[in-house]
């Protein structure tokens, strides 16, 4: 005689959101293969142009004005006067925060002919969109990015 059995158990909510250290590592191979394929900088047509990556090590950090000290994961700056021309943060979904956006994207939106760049997971580009008109932040290029399983390379898509 065979006999069937209902497993009622809840399943944990811990089994569906990776852990902190998945999440860095993520974050470490998106900003990595960001900086590689969309700021290969120099390049031949902008020879000027130099990225920094600033993961796992800061390599380019910035001063403002207001003494703030920012260290984007990505950093363009023009050759040889060191002025910045562009930033650009990757998030994770845990940096999908209200904190992050106040103190890190909003700094980032405002500095003075720099363009900022904010790459949030696929899938998530309703949170962050939510969160820049939460704390009117303007002036960001906001993107998706996922991993291709398998290739070490990534999706990229523009938002409007």
């Amino acid at each position: 005689m065979v006999r069937e059995t209902v497993d009622e158990r809840e399943m944990s909510g811990a089994m569906f959101h990776p852990n902190a250290k998945s999440n860095r590592e993520q974050h470490l191979q998106a900003v990595q293969n960001i900086a590689d394929q969309l700021f290969p900088f120099p390049t031949p047509d902008y020879p000027h142009f130099r990225t920094m990556v600033n993961e796992p090590e800061p390599q380019q950090k910035l001063f403002t004005n207001y003494g703030n000290e920012l260290e984007p994961d990505i950093v363009v700056l023009q050759w040889p006067e060191k002025i910045p021309a562009m930033v650009a943060e990757v998030v994770t979904e845990d940096m999908l925060t209200d904190d992050n956006a106040t103190s890190v994207w909003a700094v980032e939106a405002r500095l003075d002919g720099v363009k900022f760049f904010l790459y949030v997971p696929a899938g998530s580009a309703k949170a962050a969109k939510a969160l820049l008109k939460k704390h009117k932040i303007k002036n960001v290029s906001l993107r998706t990015w996922r991993n291709i399983t398998g290739l070490k390379t990534i999706d990229v898509s523009a938002l409007r």
